[in-house]
Protein backbone atom coordinates (compact mmCIF):
# COMPACT_ATOMS: atom_id res chain seq x y z
CA UNK A 1 0.00 0.00 0.00
CA UNK A 2 1.21 3.59 -0.70
CA UNK A 3 2.72 5.52 2.19
CA UNK A 4 0.03 7.85 2.30
CA UNK A 5 -2.50 4.41 2.78
CA UNK A 6 0.16 2.69 5.20
CA UNK A 7 -2.25 1.23 8.45
CA UNK A 8 -1.74 3.93 10.16
CA UNK A 9 -1.96 7.20 8.17
CA UNK A 10 -4.78 5.46 6.28
CA UNK A 11 -6.58 5.65 9.55
CA UNK A 12 -5.93 9.11 10.52
CA UNK A 13 -6.75 9.83 6.95
CA UNK A 14 -9.77 7.86 7.37
CA UNK A 15 -11.40 9.53 10.32
CA UNK A 16 -10.12 13.30 9.08
CA UNK A 17 -12.77 13.11 5.73
CA UNK A 18 -15.37 10.96 7.64
CA UNK A 19 -15.64 13.60 10.09
CA UNK A 20 -14.97 16.25 7.86
CA UNK A 21 -18.26 15.29 6.04
CA UNK A 22 -20.20 14.65 9.04
CA UNK A 23 -19.11 18.40 10.26
CA UNK A 24 -19.85 19.72 6.60
CA UNK A 25 -23.29 18.16 6.43
CA UNK A 26 -24.62 19.64 9.15
CA UNK A 27 -23.08 22.94 8.37
CA UNK A 28 -24.58 23.17 4.66
CA UNK A 29 -27.74 22.14 6.44
CA UNK A 30 -27.67 25.30 8.82
CA UNK A 31 -26.96 27.24 5.12
CA UNK A 32 -29.72 26.06 3.51
CA UNK A 33 -32.38 26.29 6.07
CA UNK A 34 -30.88 29.04 7.41
CA UNK A 35 -33.88 32.01 6.28
CA UNK A 36 -36.95 29.39 8.01
CA UNK A 37 -34.78 29.55 11.28
CA UNK A 38 -36.44 32.20 13.82
CA UNK A 39 -33.28 32.24 15.68
CA UNK A 40 -30.30 31.39 13.88
CA UNK A 41 -27.46 32.06 16.48
CA UNK A 42 -29.56 30.00 19.15
CA UNK A 43 -29.87 27.00 16.47
CA UNK A 44 -25.76 27.52 15.72
CA UNK A 45 -25.22 27.70 19.20
CA UNK A 46 -27.11 24.95 20.01
CA UNK A 47 -24.77 22.54 17.55
CA UNK A 48 -21.50 24.14 18.72
CA UNK A 49 -22.07 23.02 22.23
CA UNK A 50 -22.69 18.97 21.23
CA UNK A 51 -20.30 19.12 18.17
CA UNK A 52 -17.44 17.30 20.17
CA UNK A 53 -19.80 14.52 21.33
CA UNK A 54 -21.14 14.14 17.73
CA UNK A 55 -17.48 13.50 16.58
CA UNK A 56 -16.88 10.97 19.22
CA UNK A 57 -20.01 9.02 19.13
CA UNK A 58 -19.18 8.61 15.30
CA UNK A 59 -15.99 7.42 15.66
CA UNK A 60 -17.43 4.76 18.58
CA UNK A 61 -20.74 3.96 16.00
CA UNK A 62 -17.93 3.27 12.64
CA UNK A 63 -16.02 1.75 15.14
CA UNK A 64 -18.64 -1.30 16.44
CA UNK A 65 -20.29 -1.33 12.52
CA UNK A 66 -16.72 -1.58 11.39
CA UNK A 67 -17.29 1.02 8.41
CA UNK A 68 -13.34 1.14 7.60
CA UNK A 69 -12.73 -2.70 8.53
CA UNK A 70 -14.97 -3.85 6.34
CA UNK A 71 -15.62 -7.97 5.41
CA UNK A 72 -18.38 -6.67 3.05
CA UNK A 73 -17.07 -4.42 0.24
CA UNK A 74 -20.55 -4.35 -2.06
CA UNK A 75 -22.67 -1.39 -2.62
CA UNK A 76 -25.40 -2.96 -0.35
CA UNK A 77 -23.25 -3.61 2.39
CA UNK A 78 -21.34 -0.63 2.64
CA UNK A 79 -24.54 1.29 1.86
CA UNK A 80 -26.42 -0.41 4.41
CA UNK A 81 -23.36 -0.04 7.33
CA UNK A 82 -22.91 3.91 6.63
CA UNK A 83 -27.05 3.75 6.88
CA UNK A 84 -27.10 2.14 9.98
CA UNK A 85 -24.05 4.42 11.18
CA UNK A 86 -25.53 7.55 10.80
CA UNK A 87 -28.94 6.55 11.99
CA UNK A 88 -27.73 6.09 15.26
CA UNK A 89 -25.69 8.68 15.22
CA UNK A 90 -28.96 10.40 14.83
CA UNK A 91 -31.01 9.76 17.72
CA UNK A 92 -27.59 10.04 19.64
CA UNK A 93 -27.42 13.65 18.66
CA UNK A 94 -31.00 13.69 19.64
CA UNK A 95 -30.23 12.53 22.99
CA UNK A 96 -27.38 14.72 23.36
CA UNK A 97 -29.15 17.62 22.60
CA UNK A 98 -32.11 16.47 24.99
CA UNK A 99 -29.57 16.13 27.70
CA UNK A 100 -27.35 19.20 27.23
CA UNK A 101 -30.52 21.14 27.03
CA UNK A 102 -30.35 22.89 23.58
CA UNK A 103 -33.83 22.00 22.36
CA UNK A 104 -32.88 24.59 19.80
CA UNK A 105 -30.65 22.31 17.69
CA UNK A 106 -34.01 21.95 15.00
CA UNK A 107 -34.93 18.56 13.93
CA UNK A 108 -35.01 19.62 10.00
CA UNK A 109 -31.80 20.49 10.08
CA UNK A 110 -31.01 16.58 11.74
CA UNK A 111 -33.03 14.84 9.42
CA UNK A 112 -31.87 16.97 6.05
CA UNK A 113 -27.73 16.67 7.59
CA UNK A 114 -27.97 12.72 8.59
CA UNK A 115 -29.15 12.35 4.77
CA UNK A 116 -26.32 14.40 3.06
CA UNK A 117 -24.04 12.03 5.58
CA UNK A 118 -25.59 9.30 3.71
CA UNK A 119 -25.14 10.57 0.43
CA UNK A 120 -21.81 11.65 0.45
CA UNK A 121 -20.00 8.94 2.80
CA UNK A 122 -21.15 6.25 0.80
CA UNK A 123 -19.34 6.87 -2.36
CA UNK A 124 -16.10 8.02 0.08
CA UNK A 125 -16.45 4.28 1.77
CA UNK A 126 -16.90 3.06 -1.66
CA UNK A 127 -13.68 4.46 -2.80
CA UNK A 128 -11.71 3.40 -0.07
CA UNK A 129 -12.89 -0.17 -0.59
CA UNK A 130 -11.95 -0.29 -4.30
CA UNK A 131 -8.34 1.71 -3.50
CA UNK A 132 -8.06 -1.83 -0.63
CA UNK A 133 -9.22 -4.34 -3.49
CA UNK A 134 -7.00 -3.12 -6.32
CA UNK A 135 -4.27 -2.94 -4.20
CA UNK A 136 -4.44 -6.68 -1.99
CA UNK A 137 -5.64 -7.88 -5.29
CA UNK A 138 -2.36 -7.69 -6.58
CA UNK A 139 -0.55 -9.63 -4.04
CA UNK A 140 0.28 -13.15 -4.81
CA UNK A 141 -0.29 -15.54 -1.71
CA UNK A 142 0.57 -19.18 -0.51
CA UNK A 143 -1.69 -21.70 1.65
CA UNK A 144 0.17 -24.21 3.60
CA UNK A 145 -1.62 -26.97 5.33
CA UNK A 146 -3.46 -30.46 4.67
CA UNK A 147 -7.15 -31.12 4.27
CA UNK A 148 -7.66 -27.61 6.20
CA UNK A 149 -5.66 -25.56 3.60
CA UNK A 150 -8.72 -26.05 0.92
CA UNK A 151 -10.99 -24.45 3.82
CA UNK A 152 -8.70 -21.28 3.67
CA UNK A 153 -9.15 -21.39 -0.26
CA UNK A 154 -13.31 -21.16 -0.27
CA UNK A 155 -13.37 -18.93 2.66
CA UNK A 156 -11.00 -16.27 0.44
CA UNK A 157 -12.99 -16.65 -2.78
CA UNK A 158 -15.93 -16.27 -1.42
CA UNK A 159 -14.83 -13.74 0.20
CA UNK A 160 -16.46 -9.71 -0.34
CA UNK A 161 -13.78 -7.97 1.36
CA UNK A 162 -10.13 -9.73 1.55
CA UNK A 163 -9.03 -10.85 -1.36
CA UNK A 164 -5.87 -12.39 -2.38
CA UNK A 165 -4.53 -13.59 -5.39
CA UNK A 166 -3.38 -17.44 -4.55
CA UNK A 167 -0.77 -18.54 -6.16
CA UNK A 168 0.16 -22.25 -4.70
CA UNK A 169 -1.85 -24.29 -2.17
CA UNK A 170 0.91 -26.64 -0.86
CA UNK A 171 2.04 -29.32 2.14
CA UNK A 172 4.23 -28.30 4.47
CA UNK A 173 6.74 -31.23 3.71
CA UNK A 174 7.32 -29.91 0.06
CA UNK A 175 11.01 -29.86 -0.69
CA UNK A 176 10.82 -26.57 -2.28
CA UNK A 177 8.40 -24.56 0.61
CA UNK A 178 11.11 -22.04 1.21
CA UNK A 179 11.27 -21.41 -2.55
CA UNK A 180 7.57 -21.30 -3.01
CA UNK A 181 7.00 -19.02 0.25
CA UNK A 182 9.91 -16.10 -1.20
CA UNK A 183 8.06 -16.20 -4.24
CA UNK A 184 4.96 -14.73 -2.24
CA UNK A 185 3.53 -11.74 0.08
CA UNK A 186 1.14 -13.17 2.35
CA UNK A 187 1.60 -16.85 3.51
CA UNK A 188 -1.35 -18.13 5.25
CA UNK A 189 -0.99 -21.34 7.42
CA UNK A 190 -3.78 -24.15 8.10
CA UNK A 191 -5.36 -25.67 11.56
CA UNK A 192 -3.81 -28.92 10.72
CA UNK A 193 -0.23 -28.46 10.63
CA UNK A 194 1.86 -29.54 13.35
CA UNK A 195 3.73 -27.41 16.36
CA UNK A 196 7.22 -28.21 14.47
CA UNK A 197 6.14 -27.01 10.80
CA UNK A 198 4.10 -23.90 12.38
CA UNK A 199 7.04 -22.66 14.18
CA UNK A 200 9.65 -23.70 10.96
CA UNK A 201 7.29 -21.36 8.39
CA UNK A 202 6.87 -18.75 11.35
CA UNK A 203 10.40 -18.45 11.72
CA UNK A 204 11.09 -18.53 8.09
CA UNK A 205 8.50 -15.96 7.16
CA UNK A 206 9.66 -13.66 9.62
CA UNK A 207 13.25 -13.50 8.44
CA UNK A 208 11.75 -12.73 4.65
CA UNK A 209 9.48 -10.03 6.10
CA UNK A 210 6.30 -11.79 4.74
CA UNK A 211 2.79 -11.34 5.68
CA UNK A 212 1.46 -14.05 8.00
CA UNK A 213 -2.01 -15.11 8.69
CA UNK A 214 -3.06 -18.56 10.38
CA UNK A 215 -5.92 -20.04 11.57
CA UNK A 216 -5.96 -20.45 15.82
CA UNK A 217 -6.06 -23.44 17.57
CA UNK A 218 -8.28 -23.82 20.98
CA UNK A 219 -5.04 -23.57 22.94
CA UNK A 220 -3.91 -20.08 20.76
CA UNK A 221 -7.31 -18.67 21.48
CA UNK A 222 -6.50 -19.56 25.29
CA UNK A 223 -3.45 -17.80 25.59
CA UNK A 224 -4.90 -14.51 23.95
CA UNK A 225 -6.02 -13.13 26.85
CA UNK A 226 -3.06 -14.20 28.96
CA UNK A 227 -1.18 -12.06 31.31
CA UNK A 228 2.64 -11.69 31.81
CA UNK A 229 4.00 -12.15 35.04
CA UNK A 230 7.63 -13.71 36.52
CA UNK A 231 8.74 -15.45 39.24
CA UNK A 232 12.56 -13.77 40.18
CA UNK A 233 14.08 -13.36 36.84
CA UNK A 234 11.70 -16.34 34.92
CA UNK A 235 9.49 -15.31 32.46
CA UNK A 236 5.22 -16.74 32.78
CA UNK A 237 2.01 -16.07 31.22
CA UNK A 238 -0.73 -16.53 33.74
CA UNK A 239 -3.67 -18.46 31.71
CA UNK A 240 -7.16 -16.09 32.44
CA UNK A 241 -9.84 -18.71 33.48
CA UNK A 242 -12.62 -19.15 31.44
CA UNK A 243 -15.77 -17.33 33.45
CA UNK A 244 -17.55 -14.17 34.20
CA UNK A 245 -16.82 -12.60 37.34
CA UNK A 246 -19.42 -11.85 39.88
CA UNK A 247 -20.24 -8.28 39.43
CA UNK A 248 -19.87 -8.48 35.68
CA UNK A 249 -22.73 -10.97 35.64
CA UNK A 250 -25.05 -9.08 37.99
CA UNK A 251 -24.68 -6.13 35.71
CA UNK A 252 -25.28 -8.33 32.29
CA UNK A 253 -28.64 -9.66 33.91
CA UNK A 254 -29.16 -6.31 34.66
CA UNK A 255 -28.72 -5.30 30.68
CA UNK A 256 -30.86 -8.45 29.67
CA UNK A 257 -33.55 -7.82 31.83
CA UNK A 258 -33.87 -3.85 30.81
CA UNK A 259 -33.27 -4.94 27.52
CA UNK A 260 -35.75 -7.41 26.99
CA UNK A 261 -38.58 -5.70 28.26
CA UNK A 262 -37.54 -2.38 25.75
CA UNK A 263 -38.20 -5.17 23.06
CA UNK A 264 -41.01 -6.06 24.37
CA UNK A 265 -42.74 -2.47 23.93
CA UNK A 266 -41.16 -2.46 20.46
CA UNK A 267 -42.12 -5.93 18.70
CA UNK A 268 -45.49 -6.02 20.96
CA UNK A 269 -47.02 -4.81 17.19
CA UNK A 270 -44.46 -7.40 14.97
CA UNK A 271 -45.75 -10.33 17.57
CA UNK A 272 -49.05 -9.88 16.63
CA UNK A 273 -48.61 -9.64 13.03
CA UNK A 274 -46.75 -12.32 13.01
CA UNK A 275 -48.68 -15.09 14.87
CA UNK A 276 -52.01 -13.59 12.78
CA UNK A 277 -49.86 -14.55 9.48
CA UNK A 278 -48.59 -17.89 11.17
CA UNK A 279 -52.26 -18.92 12.55
CA UNK A 280 -53.93 -18.01 9.09
CA UNK A 281 -51.22 -20.23 7.52
CA UNK A 282 -52.38 -22.85 9.41
CA UNK A 283 -50.60 -24.88 12.24
CA UNK A 284 -49.09 -23.78 15.58
CA UNK A 285 -47.85 -20.25 15.92
CA UNK A 286 -44.43 -21.05 18.62
CA UNK A 287 -41.80 -23.85 18.32
CA UNK A 288 -40.43 -25.31 21.52
CA UNK A 289 -37.35 -27.38 21.44
CA UNK A 290 -35.33 -28.84 24.15
CA UNK A 291 -31.91 -26.98 23.91
CA UNK A 292 -29.11 -26.52 26.61
CA UNK A 293 -27.73 -23.49 28.49
CA UNK A 294 -24.92 -22.75 31.62
CA UNK A 295 -23.71 -26.17 32.76
CA UNK A 296 -25.34 -28.58 30.34
CA UNK A 297 -28.62 -27.83 31.61
CA UNK A 298 -31.88 -28.10 29.39
CA UNK A 299 -34.69 -25.96 28.97
CA UNK A 300 -37.46 -25.22 26.51
CA UNK A 301 -36.63 -22.84 23.78
CA UNK A 302 -39.41 -20.45 22.55
CA UNK A 303 -39.55 -19.86 18.11
CA UNK A 304 -41.80 -18.55 15.79
CA UNK A 305 -42.70 -21.70 13.54
CA UNK A 306 -40.92 -21.49 10.16
CA UNK A 307 -41.07 -25.17 9.06
CA UNK A 308 -44.10 -27.08 8.30
CA UNK A 309 -45.72 -28.32 11.10
CA UNK A 310 -43.81 -32.16 12.08
CA UNK A 311 -40.67 -31.19 10.02
CA UNK A 312 -38.49 -33.38 12.11
CA UNK A 313 -40.83 -36.25 12.07
CA UNK A 314 -39.74 -36.61 8.13
CA UNK A 315 -36.26 -35.94 8.69
CA UNK A 316 -34.94 -36.65 11.60
CA UNK A 317 -32.62 -34.23 13.79
CA UNK A 318 -30.67 -32.12 11.13
CA UNK A 319 -29.14 -28.88 10.63
CA UNK A 320 -30.65 -26.67 8.17
CA UNK A 321 -29.84 -26.19 4.52
CA UNK A 322 -29.68 -23.07 2.37
CA UNK A 323 -32.80 -24.92 0.06
CA UNK A 324 -34.58 -26.49 2.89
CA UNK A 325 -37.89 -27.58 1.33
CA UNK A 326 -39.74 -27.74 5.30
CA UNK A 327 -39.27 -24.30 5.10
CA UNK A 328 -42.58 -22.06 4.75
CA UNK A 329 -42.55 -19.08 2.53
CA UNK A 330 -43.56 -17.01 6.10
CA UNK A 331 -40.76 -19.07 7.56
CA UNK A 332 -38.02 -17.89 4.92
CA UNK A 333 -38.97 -14.34 5.75
CA UNK A 334 -38.67 -14.99 9.26
CA UNK A 335 -35.38 -16.42 9.16
CA UNK A 336 -33.79 -14.04 7.04
CA UNK A 337 -35.23 -10.86 8.88
CA UNK A 338 -34.24 -12.93 12.54
CA UNK A 339 -37.74 -12.46 13.59
CA UNK A 340 -38.23 -15.96 14.67
CA UNK A 341 -35.80 -15.43 17.19
CA UNK A 342 -37.74 -12.76 19.14
CA UNK A 343 -39.61 -15.01 21.33
CA UNK A 344 -36.54 -15.96 22.61
CA UNK A 345 -37.12 -13.00 24.99
CA UNK A 346 -39.27 -14.56 27.40
CA UNK A 347 -36.84 -17.25 27.70
CA UNK A 348 -34.04 -13.99 28.63
CA UNK A 349 -36.56 -12.82 30.89
CA UNK A 350 -36.90 -16.50 32.82
CA UNK A 351 -33.07 -16.60 33.33
CA UNK A 352 -32.36 -19.53 30.66
CA UNK A 353 -30.56 -17.30 27.97
CA UNK A 354 -28.90 -13.94 27.91
CA UNK A 355 -28.85 -11.70 25.16
CA UNK A 356 -25.30 -12.69 24.32
CA UNK A 357 -23.78 -15.60 24.22
CA UNK A 358 -22.69 -18.88 22.42
CA UNK A 359 -26.34 -19.84 20.62
CA UNK A 360 -27.71 -22.73 23.10
CA UNK A 361 -27.81 -26.43 20.21
CA UNK A 362 -29.91 -29.23 20.76
CA UNK A 363 -29.01 -32.23 23.35
CA UNK A 364 -28.32 -34.35 20.37
CA UNK A 365 -26.33 -32.30 18.74
CA UNK A 366 -24.45 -30.97 21.53
CA UNK A 367 -23.06 -34.96 22.57
CA UNK A 368 -22.08 -34.97 19.05
CA UNK A 369 -19.87 -32.01 18.93
CA UNK A 370 -18.56 -32.67 22.46
CA UNK A 371 -17.62 -36.75 20.57
CA UNK A 372 -15.92 -34.74 17.78
CA UNK A 373 -14.34 -31.56 19.71
CA UNK A 374 -13.34 -32.00 23.61
CA UNK A 375 -13.48 -28.49 23.71
CA UNK A 376 -17.17 -27.66 23.14
CA UNK A 377 -17.84 -28.48 26.72
CA UNK A 378 -16.08 -25.34 27.58
CA UNK A 379 -18.65 -22.77 25.79
CA UNK A 380 -20.99 -24.61 28.71
CA UNK A 381 -18.92 -22.13 30.87
CA UNK A 382 -21.71 -19.23 30.59
CA UNK A 383 -25.72 -18.78 29.59
CA UNK A 384 -26.94 -19.68 26.06
CA UNK A 385 -27.27 -16.44 23.71
CA UNK A 386 -29.79 -14.79 21.70
CA UNK A 387 -26.74 -13.46 19.61
CA UNK A 388 -22.92 -14.09 20.11
CA UNK A 389 -19.56 -13.33 18.64
CA UNK A 390 -20.41 -16.62 16.49
CA UNK A 391 -23.19 -15.10 14.86
CA UNK A 392 -21.97 -11.41 14.42
CA UNK A 393 -18.64 -12.85 12.83
CA UNK A 394 -19.74 -16.00 11.22
CA UNK A 395 -22.60 -17.02 8.87
CA UNK A 396 -25.39 -19.62 9.63
CA UNK A 397 -23.36 -21.98 7.58
CA UNK A 398 -19.97 -21.10 9.42
CA UNK A 399 -18.68 -24.26 10.84
CA UNK A 400 -19.02 -26.00 14.12
CA UNK A 401 -15.26 -25.86 15.19
CA UNK A 402 -15.07 -22.43 14.03
CA UNK A 403 -18.00 -21.32 15.43
CA UNK A 404 -16.66 -22.97 18.54
CA UNK A 405 -13.32 -20.53 18.64
CA UNK A 406 -15.89 -17.55 18.49
CA UNK A 407 -17.68 -18.43 21.13
CA UNK A 408 -14.52 -19.46 23.51
CA UNK A 409 -13.20 -15.79 22.64
CA UNK A 410 -16.16 -14.02 23.41
CA UNK A 411 -15.73 -15.85 27.26
CA UNK A 412 -12.25 -15.51 27.42
CA UNK A 413 -12.14 -11.48 26.60
CA UNK A 414 -15.71 -10.99 28.47
CA UNK A 415 -16.97 -7.69 29.42
CA UNK A 416 -20.13 -5.58 29.19
CA UNK A 417 -18.58 -3.06 26.52
CA UNK A 418 -18.04 -6.21 24.55
CA UNK A 419 -21.44 -7.02 25.13
CA UNK A 420 -23.08 -3.84 24.11
CA UNK A 421 -20.82 -4.08 20.80
CA UNK A 422 -22.23 -7.22 20.24
CA UNK A 423 -25.41 -5.99 20.30
CA UNK A 424 -25.13 -3.38 18.35
CA UNK A 425 -23.23 -5.30 15.63
CA UNK A 426 -26.36 -7.40 15.17
CA UNK A 427 -28.45 -5.06 13.80
CA UNK A 428 -25.88 -4.97 10.89
CA UNK A 429 -26.00 -8.36 10.38
CA UNK A 430 -30.05 -8.16 10.41
CA UNK A 431 -30.92 -7.82 6.29
CA UNK A 432 -27.67 -9.49 5.12
CA UNK A 433 -28.78 -12.57 3.01
CA UNK A 434 -25.28 -14.33 3.57
CA UNK A 435 -24.79 -14.22 7.13
CA UNK A 436 -28.21 -16.87 7.33
CA UNK A 437 -27.33 -19.13 5.10
CA UNK A 438 -27.90 -22.66 5.68
CA UNK A 439 -25.30 -25.29 5.27
CA UNK A 440 -24.41 -25.39 1.49
CA UNK A 441 -23.94 -28.36 -0.60
CA UNK A 442 -21.74 -27.88 -3.60
CA UNK A 443 -18.92 -25.32 -3.84
CA UNK A 444 -19.17 -24.70 -7.85
CA UNK A 445 -15.76 -24.54 -9.46
CA UNK A 446 -13.69 -23.88 -6.59
CA UNK A 447 -12.94 -27.42 -6.61
CA UNK A 448 -11.63 -26.85 -10.06
CA UNK A 449 -9.41 -24.11 -9.27
CA UNK A 450 -7.82 -25.53 -5.95
CA UNK A 451 -6.65 -28.73 -7.95
CA UNK A 452 -5.31 -26.23 -10.84
CA UNK A 453 -2.92 -24.28 -8.12
CA UNK A 454 -1.83 -27.63 -5.61
CA UNK A 455 1.31 -28.08 -5.43
CA UNK A 456 2.24 -31.82 -5.04
CA UNK A 457 4.92 -33.82 -2.81
CA UNK A 458 8.18 -34.41 -4.34
CA UNK A 459 6.84 -38.25 -4.67
CA UNK A 460 3.47 -37.21 -6.43
CA UNK A 461 1.25 -37.19 -3.22
CA UNK A 462 -1.35 -34.59 -1.97
CA UNK A 463 -1.75 -32.57 0.63
CA UNK A 464 -3.61 -35.19 2.64
CA UNK A 465 -0.50 -37.57 2.58
CA UNK A 466 2.16 -37.58 5.09
CA UNK A 467 0.62 -35.93 7.86
CA UNK A 468 2.68 -36.30 11.31
CA UNK A 469 0.73 -35.34 14.57
CA UNK A 470 2.56 -33.39 16.34
CA UNK A 471 0.44 -31.33 19.07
Amino acid sequence: MAKLFSKKSYSVYHWIVDLFIVYASILISYFLFKNSLEDFQDNYYAFITISPYIGIAYILLSHIFELNTSKDFTIFGVTYSVTLTIVCLFFITMALSFMARVFAYPRSILLFSSFLQIVLLTPWHLYLNKRHLRHNINKTSIIIGYEKANDIVYKLLRSKGLTANIKYICSPQISDLEQRIEECEIVFISEDTNREERRTIIEFCLHHKKAILFSPRFNDIFLLNSTFTQIEDYPIFEVKPLKINASSLFIKRSIDIILSLVALIIFAIPFVLICICLKIGGGSVFYRQERVTKHGRIFNIIKFRTMVENAEALSGPVLAQQTDSRITKIGNFLRATRLDETPQIFNILKGDMSIVGPRPERPFFVEQFKKEIPEYELRQFVKAGLTGMAQVQGKYNTSVRDKLKYDLMYINNYSIPLDIKLIMQTLNILLRKDSTEGVRDNVGDIDEFIKKVTITNSDGTDNKSNRQENE
